[in-house]
């Protein structure tokens, strides 16, 4: 599947800061699930990971 407009999408992270401090992590927990298309996410995130597959592995550094 590519993650597309109005497709449900599973994706494992791990977020850090600018010195690569972890701040949030989905290792352990249950992954986050949202609706592509739809602002469930911020907007840099879900540009970023549009058009990739399931497996895929995305590193995005968004501007605060």
């Amino acid at each position: 599947m590519i993650i597309s407009n109005d497709k449900v999408v599973t994706i494992d992270y791990s977020l850090t800061d600018e010195e690569g401090e972890l701040i949030d992590s989905s290792v352990g927990e249950e992954p986050l699930i949202y609706l592509h298309g739809h602002h469930g996410i911020i907007p840099g995130l879900e540009q970023a990971l549009a058009g990739h597959r399931a497996g895929d592995k995305v590193e995005v550094s968004i501007p605060v």
